[in-house]
């Protein structure tokens, strides 16, 4: 996946055309590599979830929703895999092929096994007792037999019960590809197309397939790629060295220093989570060593986990960019002043809310400063290849994305021999694999769901109803900033993305909203859902990260939640900063 793009991009500079063809590859490379990813997180337990349920103290009682969530799971991968078994057996009587020789067919075949495989994880997960498996067992069977005659009554009271017990499944526990698979199952047996369950999978499945097969999303697990190698590679510790010996002895140093540590790590790796797991534990002696104290340096590691979710090589973005119909260098220029707003606005509170006198904060030395820069300078330079591939028009988004992936591994492997190629080089390689299938089936399943409403016809329903109620365009974006509070605070970003986004467009379109203002806004909304209540994500890996209750967590956080606030409207009131810069840049 990293080669073939690079060698397209580097044939086509030369010579002029290309004899690679690697686009369809690439893009059937992406599915696999979901797949198995999907296995693996079933493996390990790290598909996306809300688990709420896991905050309950009775053991019995956690014990229960998990047998409900995950043998509700099992039993929605039962009708997907027979859903991929019969889209499979449809594409058989079509003679389309990959490369003119592999059947696409045979490409989307990984499929069945996947799904089937991943449904007999979640069932026969190492380490638990065979009551537990019996029961999800139970669970299962009752959602393959009782849930289709269930559906058949009159009334659209079957459907909305239906999604109602998969809300609470999901904040039970049930994995959230699951939650969306069962929520697009329901949606589309009821419609006019779906006269069973099995077809109705099928209907999902496809759509499935045809988002992870999108031009754009190959760049996906390679810039994750990218991300996960630099992480694995020392690259946080690097940053911290360097923001720490240029701005640490400044009053505010150490939290900016936090700030910029976190916007950077965040962008390359694309989760929030991931930040505040891999930085905080370094972090948090160096602000209590600089006098702040803890409330303080809890609330601003809480909140800068996701500072960084603006600018390149933002997985959000690209996202963002695909669902949001906007190009990916018109995007990440419209969020980049955005972002360093952001920077900008925590930058000044901390500098208010920094100690009086120097206690605490190292004296500034010019030779650390610049042994550091001279150890990060690949880390540095690895932003500014992926702005200028993209925005200078040298290479697609793929190809910016392989080179990006490329560069870490030479990097990490090559220049700072901090990664073998036989253990941490494959390492690393398992743990993108592992993210991206988290992801890619989560991204597959919402595009399932998303599908199933436009055959409900509802964006088209929404984008004419919404006038009729709402005829101004600013009080039209308030509200959306409410809704999409409450979108951020209970899904996770990237369904999010997938089924809200194209939802909000043809809404969005009839009040002369720009796409890219749109997917800003969204972005904007979604990094201040991290911090609400009840499920804001990043609340809770605090608590497990600082071993802190959720409330201490939250009341840490409630000065950064207000920041957060006041950006987001200013965003949205404010186009020019986003639409605005991006149209001059590249006017």
């Amino acid at each position: 996946m990293v080669l073939l793009p690079l060698l397209e991009a580097s044939f086509r500079k030369v010579l002029g055309f290309t004899v690679v063809q690697s686009t369809p590859w690439v893009r059937h490379l992406t599915l696999w590599t979901g797949l198995l990813g999907g296995v693996l997180a079933a493996v390990h337990d790290r598909h996306f979830s809300i688990a709420v349920g896991e905050a309950l103290r009775g053991r019995r009682a956690r014990v229960t929703l998990a047998v409900l969530a995950r043998g509700g799971a099992v039993g929605i991968l039962v009708f997907m895999t027979l859903g991929a078994w019969s889209l499979v057996t449809v594409e058989k009587g079509f003679p389309s092929a990959i490369g003119d020789w592999l059947p696409v067919w045979v490409a989307m075949a990984p499929m069945v096994l996947c799904l089937g495989i991943m449904g007999l994880v979640t069932l026969l997960r190492p380490g638990e007792g065979w009551m537990m498996r019996m029961g999800m067992a139970g669970v299962a069977v009752t959602v393959v037999l009782a849930a289709p005659a269930l559906l058949g009554g009159a009334g659209s009271w079957p459907v909305v019960g239906g999604i109602g017990v998969l809300v609470l499944l999901a904040m039970a526990g049930m994995p959230l590809y699951a939650a969306l698979g069962g929520a697009a199952l329901l949606l589309f047996f009821r419609a006019d197309v779906g006269t069973s369950a099995v077809l109705s999978a099928t209907y999902v499945l496809n759509a499935t397939y045809d988002i992870v097969t999108k031009p754009v999303l190959p760049s996906v697990p390679l810039f994750a790629m990218a991300g996960v190698v630099m992480a694995r590679g020392g690259a946080p510790t690097r940053l911290i060295r360097l923001v720490q010996a240029w701005i640490g002895w400044m009053p505010g140093g150490a939290s900016v220093a936090t700030i910029l540590a976190c916007a950077f790590f965040t962008a390359i790796t694309g989760a929030s989570g991931v930040t505040i797991l891999a930085l905080g534990g370094l972090l948090f002696p160096i602000l209590l060593a600089a006098r702040h104290d803890e409330p303080f340096s809890l609330g601003l590691l809480t909140a800068s986990g996701s500072v960084g979710l603006l600018f390149p090589p933002s997985v959000p973005v690209i996202l963002c960019a695909v669902y949001g119909r906007v190009g990916l260098d018109m995007l990440f220029l419209a969020a980049f002043l955005p972002g360093v707003l952001l920077l900008v606005i925590l930058g000044a509170f901390s500098f208010v809310r920094s100690p009086g006198n120097g206690e605490g904060r190292p004296p500034f030395k010019l030779r650390e400063a610049l042994r550091a820069t001279r150890e990060a300078w690949g880390d540095i330079l690895l932003p500014i290849l992926i702005v200028a591939a993209l925005v200078g028009g040298f290479m697609a988004p793929v190809e910016t994305a392989a080179l990006a992936a490329f560069w870490a591994v030479v990097l990490e492997v090559g220049i700072h021999r901090t990664l073998g190629v036989r253990k941490g080089l494959t390492g690393a390689m398992v743990e993108t694999t592992v993210l991206v299938g988290a992801l890619i089936v989560v991204i597959g399943f919402a595009q399932g769901l998303f599908a199933a409403l436009v055959d409900a016809q509802i964006p088209n329903r929404a984008a004419e109803w919404i006038p009729t109620v709402i005829e101004s365009k600013w009080v039209f974006l308030l509200v959306l900033n409410l809704l999409l509070l409450l979108v951020g605070a209970f899904l996770d970003i990237y369904s999010a993305i997938v089924v809200v986004v194209p939802l909000l467009l043809p809404m969005a379109a009839t009040y002369g909203i720009h796409p890219a203002h749109l997917a800003v806004v969204f972005l904007t909304n979604m990094e201040l859902g991290y911090l609400t209540p009840p499920v804001g994500m990043n609340l809770f890996l605090s608590s497990l990260t600082f071993r802190r209750r959720v409330l201490e967590v939250w009341r840490a956080v409630l000065p950064f939640f207000a920041i957060f606030a006041l950006w987001v409207l200013l965003v949205t009131y404010l186009p020019w900063i986003s639409v605005g810069f991006a149209e001059w840049v590249l006017r």
